[in-house]
């Protein structure tokens, strides 16, 4: 016969499902409430063009209307011709790694601007997209 009782053993609680649970509830909380991205910085304008300065631009330049009319540096060629002017125009650098420059309209649908693109990709040249924009407070245009 023992006269001190044993103690009792206490039980221990995992909270390890609690913690979840908090855990969980916060990952819902800050998906449906915040956002990873700034709103702000995912609008674009496009750059707004006013009196081309054509003699500020790299050549060779392949320019494309909206309307699908094409010139290089400034001449009006048909699209069956554009291959071979091209070549005409990258030779007349003398520089053969020289890229091939593209401007296309701010309005025009994109389709037929890829379609040129892969075209001259495909012939192997090397392509460099020209973007023009204003600048903030003057009428001015730079390249």
């Amino acid at each position: 016969m023992k006269i001190i009782p044993e103690p009792l053993q206490r039980r221990r609680h995992d909270f390890t499902l609690t913690m979840i649970n908090i855990v969980f509830l916060l990952l819902l909380f800050f998906l449906t409430t915040g956002s990873l991205t700034n709103r702000e910085e995912a609008d674009a304008t496009v750059p707004l063009t006013r009196n081309l300065p054509l003699e500020r631009l790299p050549r060779p330049l392949v320019l494309l209307e909206a309307d699908g009319s094409l010139f290089l540096d400034g001449l009006a060629i048909q699209s069956d011709e554009l291959v071979g002017a091209a070549r005409a125009a990258i030779e007349a650098t003398g520089r053969a790694d020289a890229p091939l420059n593209l401007l296309a309209q701010r309005d025009m649908a994109a389709a037929p601007f890829l379609n040129v693109a892969e075209t001259l990709r495909a012939a192997g040249f090397s392509l460099q997209i020209v973007t023009l924009r204003e600048p903030t407070g003057s009428g001015a245009t730079t390249p």
